[in-house]
């Protein structure tokens, strides 16, 4: 997004931890890097067990089965507790902690996103332009989704290894950032999940011409706006690279008509991207409604084949089933927390259905 497309809409300054410059990135190009924010604990507890759930051999490729997993949850902790100075972040950027969530995305775990790449895509002489890719979307599974809604305020991305340049990054489209905020404002009719959002971004993107790709080193955290477009992107390096997912929910919707102007971050980047001060006359022209997450059903269809498998290799190292860190090995109350805390309990979308087998790079 080049600032001259739009009038100034300058951060509201100060913030308790983004910097100045942190504050004109995330307005500007709709995305924020935390470097070695996460906890190395973290990474070091739940990569203990990656090559067990992934059932491949780390030292022979040839064992890699798929190019591209998606993991159930195996464990969960509070979000400020796994990354604190992104946390801190986070909290500025949707303009105070009290405006989050308490417990919808407030718990993030180790359900992995694993790009592995190949032997063919390897010895390929030509990347894939982000022009051509398909799949570019924003993320919501779960509610219909208007201007002003932040059940996905941001969408974050975690990095468990390092990701090099051609390594498989997530590509962002920051000038299609705008594009998708007045699609949202011309159609206040809203879109419902898994109907229409993936057809409106690819439509955008090919006008685009802002494409970036996520770089990090083991550690980062990547904190995207909700509505900016992105899409995977191919491993040409046949290396694990693994990423979690999560987002960040608000408790409230935006308010674009602020009377005294302290609009959060968020709420910038959607003014700027329509070059308003504030849209006054913005309403949802169909009721809010929130669903079953319908990506959640080819997840959890893998967690018996992960749970015998972290068994079996406890069992090879003399241990018994309780040395073995899952939810879903803690009992009842654990399963019932861990759906009231990602949506489980609501009902499904009948028309969008499940997905029920995982989508293809």
């Amino acid at each position: 997004m080049s600032p001259e497309r739009f009038s100034p809409h300058p951060p509201k300054l100060p913030y308790k931890f983004l910097t100045p410059q942190e504050a004109d990135h995330f307005l500007t190009h709709g995305w924020l890097k935390v470097p070695n924010a996460i906890i190395p604990e973290y990474i070091d507890a739940w990569m203990g067990d990656f090559w067990v759930r992934t059932g491949g051999d780390e030292h022979d490729k040839t064992t890699w089965k798929d190019e591209y997993q998606h993991l159930p949850h195996h464990r969960q902790v509070r979000h400020d507790q796994f990354c604190p100075e992104a946390w801190q972040k986070i909290s500025d950027i949707c303009g105070g902690e009290e405006r989050i969530h308490l417990e919808r995305e407030r718990w993030i775990g180790d359900n992995f996103i694993v790009n592995f790449g190949s032997e063919a895509r390897s010895k390929s002489q030509v990347e894939t332009s982000p022009k051509e890719k398909k799949g570019w979307h924003f993320d919501n599974d779960w509610y219909r989704q208007f201007l002003d809604s932040s059940g996905t305020a941001m969408t974050i991305i975690h990095c468990f290894t390092d990701i090099p340049a051609h390594g498989g990054g997530t590509w962002l489209c920051e000038d299609g950032l705008a594009g998708v905020i007045q699609h949202l404002y011309d159609h206040p009719e809203g879109l419902d999940p898994g109907l229409n959002n993936g057809d409106v971004c690819n439509d955008i993107i090919k006008s685009c011409e802002e494409f970036t790709s996520v770089v990090a080193k083991k550690g980062d955290v990547f904190i995207l706006h909700g509505l900016l477009p992105h899409v995977a992107s191919f491993n040409y390096l046949h290396y694990a690279r693994v990423i979690t997912n999560p987002h960040v929910t608000l408790k409230e919707p935006y308010n674009l008509n602020r009377p005294d102007g302290d609009y959060s971050l968020l709420e910038q980047v959607i003014l700027r991207g329509l070059d308003r001060q504030s849209v006054p006359e913005y309403e949802p022209t169909r009721d809010r409604m929130y669903w079953y997450p319908r990506n959640w059903t080819f997840k959890e269809a893998k967690i018996r084949d992960e749970l015998d498998a972290m068994i079996a290799a406890a069992k090879a190292k003399g241990l018994d089933e309780k040395a073995v860190d899952s939810i879903w090995l803690k009992g009842e109350q654990a399963r019932k927390d861990f759906d009231e805390r990602n949506g489980l309990l609501l009902p499904v979308h009948e028309e969008a259905g499940l997905q029920l087998s995982q989508h293809k790079l």
